[in-house]
């Protein structure tokens, strides 16, 4: 692919971007380390920013056709209009910071940050938008360690899956108030988990941090039988010729892709997943220069169009 435009949005010397989003309604959006949300359209021409001063901005994501959710160290969960107007904001009630925020309609799912290690330090909130008052679930024992991802399933939305550094990968169904009876599997990659998700229906994928790349099967656990094994890919950073993974992108009309970095040789990397048989790597399509030595920290296909951001500052666009 080649670079189209770059731009750093505005952004300060010494700026971190850590992630990108894009509303239905096409409004793209970064944040950054200088705790500013800001909002662009697909040449990078800035539409609005926000600075939300000691935030610690660490979450973003679409939440609506018009609306962004944005989260952080202040345990403040923050929803935006298309011109960086305060819509709605929710509070963590213990002020703990926030880590890892997911949405589906009017639910937001939040995992916070640990103070300390053990169980009942961190938990995984879910909230209605409509009463934002009380979370309408804390699920506050199955992790012992900071929140890292949460996803909700595709198909079955009261399924929700939750990611921790404690190395464990939680799935809940979300319409049981308690937590024994929510918690539905635990999958097991026995490092902190980077990212994860949901691969297919009946398939979760898990990233961690020191590049473990597995697929797991879901199904109902059944007393006495052994749940059948994760494809393993292990290290995928000689696979892939990577020094790191970003993340694992889903477009609505392709194959899933595998973004990865290399800063000694300054590229990014889009790696396809062939799912004809059983799942392997397939095609790369390589971004050159990338970020230069700077760490690549977002990627989003957006129309067309390949977006990225990183530790240099810098947004850019690849066609």
């Amino acid at each position: 692919m080649k670079l189209a435009t770059s731009s750093d949005l505005g952004s300060g010397p010494d700026t971190y971007l850590f992630s990108l989003a894009q509303t239905g309604s096409k409004v793209l959006a970064t944040i950054g380390s200088d705790d500013t949300l800001r909002l662009f359209d697909s040449a990078l021409r800035p539409i609005a920013a926000k600075q939300t001063p000691d935030s610690g901005l660490a979450c973003l994501k679409a939440f609506s056709d018009n609306l962004l959710a944005t989260a952080g160290r202040d345990g403040i969960i923050r929803l935006w209009d298309s011109r960086a107007k305060l819509a709605a904001q929710l509070s963590e009630a213990q002020g703990r910071g926030i880590s890892a925020i997911a949405c589906h309609e009017h639910i937001i799912a939040a995992g916070t940050e640990s103070n300390k290690e053990g169980l009942g330090d961190v938990s995984v909130l879910l909230y209605d938008t409509r009463n934002p008052t009380v979370p309408l679930r804390n699920y506050a024992e199955s992790h012992t360690d900071s929140i890292t991802q949460l996803a909700f399933h595709p198909v079955q939305r009261n399924v929700l899956l939750s990611g921790s550094t404690d190395g464990l990968v939680s799935l809940f169904d979300a319409n049981q108030a308690e937590e024994e009876d929510a918690l539905q599997q635990v999958l097991n990659p026995r490092s902190a988990v980077h990212a994860a998700g949901f691969l297919a229906a009946d398939q979760a994928w898990v990233l961690t941090t020191d590049e473990q790349f597995l697929l797991y099967p879901l199904q109902e656990p059944v007393e006495g039988v052994e749940p059948p094994p994760a494809t393993d890919f292990g290290d995928v950073r000689q696979k892939l010729d990577c020094m790191y993974v970003i993340d694992l992108l889903q477009p609505a009309d392709g194959p899933p892709v595998m973004a990865c970095g290399h800063n000694n040789k300054q590229t990014s990397s889009l790696v396809q997943l062939d799912g004809s048989g059983p799942w392997k790597f397939g095609q790369v399509v390589d971004l050159p220069g990338a970020h230069g030595e700077e760490v690549v920290r977002g990627v989003l296909l957006a129309g067309g169009r390949v977006y990225s951001c990183g530790e240099d500052g810098q947004v850019r666009v690849w066609k």
